[in-house]
């Protein structure tokens, strides 16, 4: 279709159009056009995405081109695997969707390359290789998944990036850092996670100033661990370095839903490429080592009052080979509903380690303040993990039970810090900050 001095199948996305439309004139960058349903989605200067049907559009005319990097030594270039000095590993999430218009909705449909132009100045820290590894919602995002990604940044490491990005949904992000975190260990590198809390075509997105301070992260932090990089505030001033199984998102849609658990962030990182350290962190040396062995049979429960010991009769059944509880306060489990108990000496009996955490999120789990907890130490298979976050207790789980481990070796690799998940005494300012 062709309308005034261009036609729509001729545009490329970035171009910046003069759109006349019966009820006036309107300038925005060009987004897409869908044929089939005659929508025309521009990009406002206002930063807001508008649909406009063609059948009320009666010119449309190119005012600038979009420009195309280059892709020379120092720049970005995009490629499906090709080496750079920073990787960043897509996967999918609100930093790679956009508005639907025609459901309404939000899905992970935003090309790779799109990166690009929503944060142009990560050039500055180098080339940059995109390897658009799965596109999907993190909450779907399987254990496996969480292995593709280790192996994918391994991989990178090896080729020689000296860092790694992995974009994803922020739901389920703390679960896969923490993952990473035991398959690759030691890292030379930093792996960091970022993503955004609204999508890239919103005016108010945060994914522009988390890519590039996540590069800046990548590329600048002497650092080597996994690491989130997200915002510290709701403003666009710097972002927190976090530890990926010390953090978690505490809120549905802040920019700055994630925050430090039982820990202080590692570092601050700034726009204008400053980064300040906040608290110890495994520095750059030696070499990336990967251990990608699971065991995904893991359950993960929440005590409840008239919890039962169903629930836990129910995982057994179904050959679960552990299980996470996140226990009230210091770990606390209805225990004066004997069944319960029964169920946790059954599980004890068929070798099934039970993991003991607190929902309280902050603070430590503690089985000598009640006598009911005291209970629990007759049986092997309880093990209270101290301030290790639930999340991160569950995935360290599936690690440890993936390497082969006997009930008492579980106990000890689960008891202790293999990548700085737990601690002896949490800092209060953790809480506060």
């Amino acid at each position: 279709m062709k309308t005034g001095g261009a036609s729509f199948e001729s545009l490329s996305r970035g171009d910046i159009l003069r759109v006349r439309t019966f009820a006036g004139e309107m300038h925005g960058e060009f987004i897409e056009y869908r044929k089939e349903s005659g929508l025309l989605v521009l990009k406002l200067k206002s930063g807001y995405d508008i649909v406009l049907p063609s059948k009320e559009i009666s010119a449309v005319n190119v005012l600038e081109r979009a420009k195309r990097e280059g892709g020379k030594k120092g720049e970005i270039s995009e490629s499906t695997g090709g080496k750079g000095d920073i990787t960043i590993i897509t996967t999918g999430g609100t930093i790679s969707s956009k508005i639907d218009y025609e459901t309404g909705g939000v899905s992970p449909s935003v090309p790779p390359d799109y990166y690009l132009q929503l944060a142009p100045d990560m050039k500055r820290y180098g080339s940059v290789a995109i390897m658009g590894l799965m596109k999907m919602l993190s909450e779907n995002m399987q254990p496996a998944d969480w292995v593709r990604i280790a192996k994918a940044a391994y991989d990178a490491v090896k080729g020689g990036s000296k860092g790694i990005m992995v974009t994803m949904g922020t739901d389920t992000m703390h679960f896969a850092s923490a993952a990473v975190s035991f398959m690759l260990n030691p890292l030379s590198v930093p792996v960091v996670f970022t993503g955004s809390q609204r999508s890239p075509d919103r005016g108010s997105t945060d994914a522009s100033s988390n890519l590039l301070l996540s590069a800046i992260t990548a590329s600048k932090w002497d650092g080597a661990e996994s690491v989130i990089c997200m915002h510290a505030n709701t403003n666009d001033d710097y972002n927190f370095v976090l530890r990926g199984n010390r953090a978690r998102k505490m809120h549905t849609e802040r920019r700055d839903a994630f925050r430090p658990i039982n820990s202080l962030p590692l570092a601050r990182v700034f726009p204008d490429g400053r980064i300040d350290k906040v608290s110890d962190y495994t520095r750059r040396s030696g070499e990336s080592v990967l251990n990608a062995k699971i065991d995904d049979r893991v359950k993960m429960l929440l005590s409840y009052p008239s919890m039962g010991g169903d629930i836990i009769d129910y995982y057994i059944d179904k050959k679960a080979r552990g299980i996470v509880i996140a226990g009230t306060g210091f770990g606390n489990l209805p225990l004066e509903d004997k069944s319960v108990y029964k169920a946790l000496k059954r599980a004890d009996g068929a070798g099934i380690p039970v993991v003991i955490t607190s929902q309280t999120v902050y603070g430590s789990t503690n089985r000598f303040v009640y006598s009911t907890l005291r209970e629990l130490s007759r049986l092997d298979n309880v093990i209270y993990v101290g301030d290790t976050l639930t999340e991160t207790a569950f995935v360290k789980l599936m690690f440890v039970l993936g390497q082969g481990k006997k009930m008492e070796e579980v106990r000890s690799l689960m008891t202790k810090s293999l990548a700085g998940e737990m601690s002896d005494r949490s800092p209060l300012e953790g809480f506060l900050i």
